[in-house]
């Protein structure tokens, strides 16, 4: 494509050069002869280091957030990061602009809302390719491993560009706190921001809940989306609605706890929950394989898209019993006379809910295995502590990802939080710890549950810059 096509805030510098580009890349690795490459500023690299590079593998441009080191094939964008997206998205022909875009924030639930939306979708004959925590796909149907949940602005447009080759009506993806801070998803159309839920988490990136809140914020108000729908189970959630809906009129609730546009209450089956639904003006029921109140919070607000744009109430119904959560959110395995449940519960907030829903379907003791991240929120360890303290019969701290931290200094940091260290077994070997649980609970004359949280869907184990094959189902499948 001709740069002036998609370079427009450019075309009048001195060095510009009106050229055809075969492809743009973030990464020198990445680029091909005619290729323009985008050198960035990041908080861990500079991409500015990879100028010579990129040219090496034969860039015929370079467009810089810092210098152009006198070279007329460099050109100088202080607003680099801000542009990116938006040039991005010319490269790709808009591709937001044609098909039907749903982004999905919140501490917790994304993942759940945005897959459950594509296999809907897709139950209904109408293509949805989606990008998560877990997955990507630009068809709804082949997948491909994340390694972000929100990925960088070019491979976001290149995802959706490929989603309409594929025929895809929708695409439904994350939208991470770090890649709304970061701009990934400036010249994107926005038909449907969502939130599921606000709690604490990120303050290792952000600094403060404050500037947490307003990273959030900005999906809703500054990226202009067509539709709204905002959980308003948390005070965030309450606040943000209120601000929302004085700028966009279409701007819909939704809540497990009071009344909403979409509101609603729940029975317990032997199979998970029946959820009795408040629609706009309409009510429909639906069963769902859970027993958690809140990743179906998450499922109606997918849900609630469908609803908002005229889908049939009892095709929704009907369809909703084929819906299967993402792995690691309340995977159920059962082990003799213990049921455990491994999830990603990760935020205090996460944990809490999580234990309380175990603790209304079980009458059976409940013991929590977990830990928390190296090289992240440490503000979360203690309250993650205290939450696991509170509604658990017994407690097992060990390792999750230590990164670059010592482990054991990591469990000092949740146990500040913890008033009976009675209650707590310590194994920082997490493979140990969750065999020594089970065996623990199999000994008991009666009836347990065991939750292993914090990694849910990984299937590794981050230590020292090194990635060790780690999965919690297949360590309990075989203990």
């Amino acid at each position: 494509m001709k740069t002036n096509k998609f370079l427009q805030e450019l075309a009048n510098q001195i060095n510009f050069k009106e050229i055809d580009i075969n492809n743009i890349h973030l990464d020198s690795r990445d680029v091909s002869q005619g290729d323009l490459f985008f050198a960035l500023k990041g908080k861990e690299m500079d991409g500015n280091d990879f100028i010579s590079k990129a040219f090496e593998k034969g860039a015929a441009l370079v467009i810089s957030d810092s210098n152009t080191d006198g070279r007329r094939d460099i050109l100088y964008f202080e607003e680099l990061r801000k542009y990116l997206g938006i040039f991005a998205s010319r490269f790709y022909g808009n591709p937001s602009f044609e098909l039907k875009t749903i982004c999905v924030t919140g501490t917790n639930g994304k993942t759940t809302c945005v897959e459950t939306f594509s296999a809907l979708s897709n139950l209904l004959d109408e293509r949805c390719a989606f990008i998560s925590t877990i997955n990507s796909s630009n068809d709804g149907e082949d997948l491909v491993k994340s390694q972000l949940t929100t990925p960088d602005a070019i491979t976001i447009q290149r995802i959706m560009n490929s989603a309409l080759r594929n025929n895809a009506k929708y695409i439904a993806m994350e939208a991470s706190s770090h890649g709304l801070d970061q701009n990934r998803l400036n010249g994107t159309d926005i038909d449907f921001a969502i939130l599921t839920s606000f709690s604490h988490d990120h303050l290792d990136y952000h600094g403060s809940l404050e500037s947490y809140k307003s990273t959030k914020e900005k999906l809703f108000l500054d990226l202009n989306p067509k539709k709204n729908i905002i959980c308003i189970d948390s005070s965030f959630g309450l606040d943000l609605y209120n601000k929302a809906i004085k700028k966009n009129p279409n701007t819909y609730s939704v809540s497990i706890e009071k009344p909403a546009d979409f509101q609603a209450s729940f029975e317990y089956l032997s199979s998970g929950l029946k959820v009795n639904l408040k629609a706009l003006d309409e009510e429909f029921s639906f069963e769902l394989e859970t027993i958690s109140r809140y990743l179906a919070s998450n499922i109606i607000c997918a849900i609630a898209v469908l609803v908002i744009q005229g889908v049939d109430l009892d095709l929704i119904s009907s369809l909703s019993k084929k819906i299967e959560l993402p792995l690691g959110r309340l995977q159920k395995i059962k082990k003799d006379n213990i049921t455990v449940y491994i999830d990603y519960a990760h935020t205090p907030e996460a944990l809490e809910n999580t234990l309380l829903e175990l603790r209304r379907f079980h009458s059976d003791p409940v013991w929590c295995l977990f830990g928390c991240g190296g090289d992240r929120d440490k503000e979360k360890r203690p309250l993650m502590g205290r939450a696991a303290e509170k509604f658990s019969e017994k407690v097992i701290l060990t390792s999750d990802n230590p990164r670059t931290e010592d482990k054991d200094q990591i469990i000092n940091d949740i146990l500040d939080g913890i008033s009976k260290k009675d209650q707590i077994i310590i194994e920082s070997d997490r493979e140990r710890a969750i065999e020594m649980a089970i065996e623990a609970l199999k000994n008991e004359k009666k009836d347990g549950v065991l939750l292993i949280a914090g990694k849910g869907h990984e299937t590794y184990q981050e230590i020292n810059g090194n990635f060790h094959e780690f999965n919690d189902a297949e360590i309990v499948k075989f203990s």
